[in-house]
């Protein structure tokens, strides 16, 4: 689905390094209350045991938008499924953390050794 704002990307589920099958939204742009709709439709919709929506590209979200990330975890988490968010940076980031759902953000990694930076 897209807009004049914002993106929505379905990437069929294929099996992530568990075997298990993993959807994947990938969203860009802005998510308010104008994409709300769109965005519940496309989690209902992903198809896979494992769903990772990534926000690499979303420059802003609000109430709205975040309301239609908490339903889709809350529904993948009653039917056994896996929900995760992945590449949330700066506000967008801010926004998950302050709404207390940074347990749904994928892990970054092990964190450098003292003195050594992350590899780029």
């Amino acid at each position: 689905m897209a807009d004049d704002y914002f993106t929505i990307a379905s990437v069929p589920a294929e099996p992530g390094a568990d075997g298990v099958p993993a959807a994947r939204l990938k969203l860009a742009g802005s998510f308010d209350i104008g994409s709300s709709a769109e965005l519940r439709a496309a989690l209902r919709a992903a198809d896979g045991s494992h769903l990772v929506v990534d926000l690499s590209r979303v420059r802003f979200i609000d109430s709205e938008a975040l309301s239609a990330l908490i339903s889709g975890y809350l529904a993948a988490e009653r039917a056994g499924l896996t929900f995760r968010l992945t590449g949330a940076v700066g506000i967008v980031e801010r926004v998950i953390s302050v709404m207390g759902l940074r347990h749904l953000l994928t892990s970054p990694g092990p964190a450098p050794a003292p003195g050594r930076s992350a590899p780029r």
